[in-house]
């Protein structure tokens, strides 16, 4: 059947949109742009999309989606008798479509024009019953023979989702039977359309009390899901995951009571290597969610976290990823150091790793999960491993001893004397790998274990000063970490025994080294060092300050950071020993830090910011003739907003040159 003039003028015009002509697709677009104005255009377009004998499929879905952008400004210009003909053409079309993408498109319109109708009705319980064609179209696809009827029926309802949770209330329980049918569905393509739209409406009711109605429908949904992930399909299994993670935090009781069935699956999921680490981190995600949202009830599902912690576990000992490498992650220089070394993660940028995923659940779990749930069951395992023969299994033991520290500082304090023993035997493993993740663990628990970690100063320092000539560069880089960590908070007469030795050493080492990580690590080290020993660090001043001074002049924007690392270091300096002995540096550190302020860098202003502070206070009447430059440029860049934060600073910056 020929078109009409109107629509064969706007196939034609539809048409060049399909091709890769830049120009005539802009010219198209100009002359469309009248026409579509118009209302007309409204059943125009409706004589393409049905013109499968002389349009191709490409032309009728660019159609398609040109009309459902443009009928929401025209439907209200239709009087009743047009509007029930443009309802009964799209239901035909759906009927007799066989091109997906068009179908598909006309999906999306049909639910347009539902929502439109709905949200314009002045009773939103009757909103629905506007369109009755429609539901009685859906219903009776669902029970259809054909397998693409019912799918149709389950792309509909999940294109409607909106309209559905506000104006369809009433027919919930109706709706409830049809999902049903669908999950339990003989046809792969119908369970996964289903479960498509019915997680969409889940989504969107997760803290809405109607959702009692649909959560007996959660176990159906695994089963699915657990089908896809045997079979490796993994869009719905990510599906699935995206609404428990909407679920977490439901407050309805009737969600909860599938809290293990969520989590069990979640678990299988992390542990499946076959698929993608995207959605293997997105199962991660909705067990540490459901632990922040439910963590007494996790808690005390002792088989659930028992299940889940073997699996943590089991995770880091056959991943061969640094399992101490979260220290680092943020910190590009980490990556360029060691790519191609033994223990490196060959993953992409920003990507979580195996490793990383089980140590950020295992930290959301010692967080969140009451101690009196989640300490012994985690300590007792990193025991039982650290005795293994594996050395992978003993990796496990002390890298997640170390992952628990903040969240279960308080029992791990009062249980150092049991602890640490194993922590220093793990210090002298033969196997690299456990040496690092010793670092690690010892950092973490001279990090959050204070005061009482101070006690094992003397057992502690040798120990890590031995680690700084290890042979393996992670180790010497975890080590400078341990030390940072652990000399932050101690007294002179701890740091005293091995000042010299300890100062010297990080010195040799920031003089012999080129991997950027263990230079930045070192002159933090340096920097805790100097902060515990005070004004007994005078003596090492000058050559301390030598190396910063070399550091303090480089440019390159990959050095930065190693370069506002030297100026903290000076500042921490002038903290430990005075305003006397610090003197002598004193110009050409805040000529750095100034200077620092004229880059393009907001990691160097605060580097800057924070030396200011810190001379400040050491130097006093010395600090106070840069204050006429520096506090107008304070002024503003505090009186600015974050998002006008850098372009203030550049703007001040030039004072400073």
């Amino acid at each position: 059947m020929a078109l009409s003039a109107d629509a064969a003028q706007m196939a034609t015009y539809l048409a060049a949109l399909t091709h890769p002509d830049t120009n005539a697709i802009r010219q198209a677009e100009i002359a469309l742009k009248p026409i579509l104005k118009n209302s007309q255009c409204v059943p125009a377009m409706i004589e393409v999309v049905k013109s499968r004998e002389t349009q191709n499929d490409a032309v009728r879905h660019v159609t398609v989606i040109v009309l459902r952008k443009r009928i929401i400004g025209h439907l209200a210009k239709f009087d009743a008798a047009t509007k029930a003909a443009l309802r009964a053409e799209l239901l035909s079309i759906l009927q007799t479509e066989s091109s997906r993408p068009v179908r598909n498109g006309v999906v999306a319109l049909v639910a347009t024009v539902c929502k439109v109708e709905a949200d314009g009705s002045a009773d939103s319980s009757q909103a629905a019953a506007g369109w009755p064609e429609l539901f009685q179209f859906i219903a009776a696809a669902a029970g259809d023979t054909h397998p693409e009827a019912r799918e149709l029926a389950f792309l509909l309802l999940g294109e409607m989702t909106e309209t559905i949770g506000i104006h369809l209330k009433p027919q919930f329980v109706t709706l409830v039977s049809l999902f049903s049918a669908g999950l339990s569905d003989g046809d792969i393509k119908v369970q996964n359309a289903s479960v498509k739209a019915l997680g969409l409406l889940l989504s969107y009711l997760s803290d809405e009390d109607d959702i009692d109605t649909f959560a007996p429908l959660i176990p159906p949904i695994l089963t699915v899901a657990e089908a896809c992930r045997a079979r490796n399909d993994e869009e719905i299994v990510s599906t699935t995951l995206d609404v428990l993670y909407d679920l977490c935090f439901s407050p309805s009781q009737a969600v909860a009571a599938h809290m293990t069935t969520i989590v069990k699956f979640s678990q299988i999921c992390m542990a499946d290597s076959n698929l993608e680490m995207g959605v293997r981190d997105s199962a991660a995600l909705v067990v540490a969610t459901m632990a922040e949202s439910r963590p007494k009830h996790l808690g005390r599902d002792v088989p659930l976290l028992t299940g889940l912690l073997e699996t943590i576990f089991n995770l880091i000992e056959n991943s061969d990823g640094s399992a101490a490498g979260a220290l680092f992650e943020s910190n590009p220089a980490w990556k360029e150091d060691f790519e191609g070394t033994e223990g490196y993660d060959e993953s992409e940028d920003g990507a979580t790793t195996e490793t990383g995923m089980a140590q950020g659940t295992l930290d959301m779990l010692a967080c969140e999960v009451p101690k009196k749930f989640i300490f012994e069951p985690v300590v007792s395992r990193c025991m039982s491993r650290l005795g293994s023969t594996d050395p992978k299994q003993r990796k496990a033991g002390i890298a997640c001893l170390g992952v628990i520290a903040e969240g279960c500082a308080e029992p791990l304090r009062e249980n150092l004397a049991q602890v640490m023993p194993h922590v220093f035997k793990a210090a002298g493993d033969n196997d690299a790998r456990v040496r690092e993740c010793a670092c690690f663990a010892l950092g973490q628990i001279s990090e959050h274990c204070q005061p009482e970690v101070l006690s094992y100063s003397s057992q502690i320092l040798p120990i890590v000063f031995a680690l700084l000539d290890d042979a393996n560069i992670a180790v010497q880089a975890t080590s400078c970490y341990v030390l940072e960590m652990f000399c932050e908070r101690l007294e002179p007469d701890g740091v005293r025994p091995l000042l010299d030795p300890l100062v010297k050493k990080l010195a040799s080492m920031l003089e012999a080294t080129n991997k950027r990580s263990v230079q930045e690590m070192t002159v933090a080290a340096l920097a805790a060092t100097a902060v515990a020993a005070e004004e007994e660090f005078a003596p090492y001043v000058p050559g301390v300050a030598n190396l910063m001074a070399k550091l303090m002049q480089l440019k390159d924007e990959k050095t930065f950071s190693l370069r506002g690392r030297a100026l903290e270091c000076m500042g921490h300096i002038a903290i430990a020993v005075g305003k006397d002995t610090f003197r002598p540096y004193f110009q050409s550190t805040m000529q750095c830090a100034c200077e620092g302020l004229t880059f393009e860098s907001t990691d160097l202003h605060e580097f800057a910011y924070a030396a200011f502070a810190n001379l400040s206070k050491v130097m006093g009447d010395e600090f106070s003739p840069v204050l006429q430059e520096l506090v107008p440029h304070l002024i503003t860049v505090i009186s600015q907003d974050e998002g006008q934060l850098e372009k203030a600073e550049e703007a001040q910056g030039n004072q400073f040159n």
